[in-house]
């Protein structure tokens, strides 16, 4: 069993998402001088470890929630403490800071195009407040987690920023490939994000969730409909000639755990479907790098 500390940061999910930085930068390069590398790699650390934040945040402020929904979870199975988990939400959060502040006098000592890295620092400080505005019960806070699909977008949007955030770091973000990857994984990913929520509805008491609000019926129409939209960002690319286009045929693994979403969502197997499109997200991603790593 994995240690309690990378249960509550979700170690897993960290890491796929300092990959998600290494994504977005090769999207619009894919030889990196030794200060991009050096940028790519501290921007890879800093969402990690942001991510590892927000994590933890979520399970401090759900561990009533988590105890019916999730109770083998770090805090409700006793393995830490409130304080314990509170107190590494705190140094993760130190070290995505950190991080920047490092890529930030990397960039300005070595980089020649400073101008072009500055974007880095807004979309942290946009992280930051979606971060904010969606764990944070304080009248300041839009309190986004309790506000259904709008919850559902917030996280998603970090989710597709990550990708940005990681072109940024080899002034990139200027890029509309990279752009349209974003586009790709915000979508699928708020349609694992409502098919999640449709899974707690029964222990998510403190929370309006979609499923709460419309119903589970309908949120899976709302799930399905966000599916079929990203089929248009995956083909866009190929179709633009921005990629060449005999390579769409790496996104089929994808496209096909796409499709199979649909009679999962059917049956009611919601676990299954959000995993599934966890799983298409990645090999979209996959798909995408490898469409610009393999040479013609």
């Amino acid at each position: 069993m994995a240690h309690p500390v990378w249960q509550l940061i979700r170690g897993g999910n960290t890491l796929v998402g300092a990959s998600t930085v290494v994504v977005g930068a090769l999207m619009v390069k894919t030889n990196f001088t030794v200060t991009e590398s050096v940028l790519v790699l501290l921007h890879a650390c800093c969402v990690a470890t942001f991510m590892g934040a927000w994590n933890t945040f979520n399970d401090v402020f759900d561990h009533e929630v988590d105890a019916q929904n999730h109770p083998e979870r770090p805090i409700p199975s006793g393995s830490l403490t409130l304080v314990q988990a509170k107190a590494i939400g705190r140094a993760a959060f130190l070290l995505s800071i950190i991080s920047l502040l490092s890529a930030m006098t990397v960039a300005a000592i070595y980089s020649e195009n400073l101008n072009g890295w500055l974007p880095s620092i807004g979309i942290w400080f946009l992280a930051f407040l979606l971060m904010f505005h969606y764990e944070m019960v304080v009248p300041a806070s839009f309190m986004l987690k309790h506000k259904g699909l709008a919850g559902n977008l917030a996280v998603s949007l970090l989710v597709g920023i990550v990708i940005v955030f990681g072109a940024a770091a080899v002034n990139g973000i200027a890029s509309p490939l990279v752009w349209i990857v974003a586009l790709v994984a915000m979508l699928v990913n708020a349609a694992r994000e409502i098919v999640k929520d449709i899974e707690d509805e029964a222990g998510d008491v403190d929370r309006e969730t979609l499923p709460k609000i419309i119903g589970a019926e309908r949120s899976r129409a709302i799930a399905q409909l966000l599916i079929i939209a990203s089929f248009i960002p995956i083909v866009l690319p190929y179709a633009r000639e921005m990629l060449p286009m005999q390579f769409l045929l790496l996104q089929s693994p994808a496209m096909l755990v796409l499709i199979s979403v649909k009679p999962r969502l059917y049956r009611g197997e919601d676990y299954a479907a959000q995993r599934s499109l966890r799983l298409a997200m990645l090999l979209g991603l996959s798909g995408f790098l490898a469409s610009v790593l393999i040479p013609l």
